[in-house]
């Protein structure tokens, strides 16, 4: 009795990783991608889905060299008899992870640079927001924010002079949003002060961060 239960909780195991195996280059890919274009805070289920899809596509294109390993290492049991050199395992495990994952980050950058071969790909817009869409493709912008207390404030998107980034929360949160550098603004009026036809930040190297819930309007102008 207690023979059979091992047996089955053997192949329950190899069941196990069998399936993460299968799911590896796709859930690689997925991660890569996700951290350089960001994620949009798909649920648990829809990233399954996309880790089953892209598997699914990568063991498609290198099906021709998992059976050559299949029929090699596995089925003359050259693997198991340790007839096999270890810097092919080596070469062959980091390939299994590290090909999705130079996929995910090269899909990602071309899309968050706006390449044409990367739009082909993933598609124009994945972004779920009006939101999300504008700050994933804008570089630099003067923003204006009046606040639902009738008070302006004015920043600058990009990078500050100390190197801080701008940023703007994504899907699902709400749309808060830091501006590195805070301008110079007449709060009542929204007027931006210009020296030689230029904003002027504030002093002290200010930023702003900003609540979705307490902007009434937003203007902005890219450059």
């Amino acid at each position: 009795m207690a023979r059979g239960r091992t047996k089955d909780m053997i192949a329950t195991f190899q069941g196990l990783l069998v399936a993460l195996l299968a799911l590896l280059p796709g859930a690689s890919y997925t991660f890569a991608y996700e951290r350089v274009a960001g994620g949009y805070g798909i649920s648990f289920a829809d990233r399954l889905v996309r880790f089953l899809a892209s598997s699914a596509l990568f063991h498609a294109l290198f099906s021709g060299p998992e059976y050559l390993l299949y029929r090699d290492l596995f089925k003359n049991n050259r693997l198991q008899g340790g007839g096999v050199d270890w810097w092919l395992v080596e070469a062959v495990a980091l390939a299994y992870v590290l090909v999705p994952v130079a996929v995910g980050a090269l899909l990602g950058w071309g899309h968050k640079h706006h390449k044409k071969w990367a739009v082909l790909l993933v598609g124009n817009a994945p972004e779920p927001r009006a939101w999300d869409y504008f700050w994933r493709h804008t570089d630099r912008a003067v923003v204006r924010l009046k606040l639902k207390s009738g008070m302006w404030l004015a920043g600058l998107y990009g990078m500050a002079g100390n190197g801080r980034r701008s940023y703007a929360s994504g899907h699902p949160e709400e749309g808060d949003l830091y501006l590195a550098v805070a301008l110079e603004i007449n709060n009542q009026s929204g007027e931006l002060t210009l020296t030689d036809e230029q904003v002027t930040p504030l002093p002290g190297a200010r930023g702003l961060l900003v609540r979705w819930p307490e902007i009434e309007y937003i203007d902005i102008q890219e450059y």
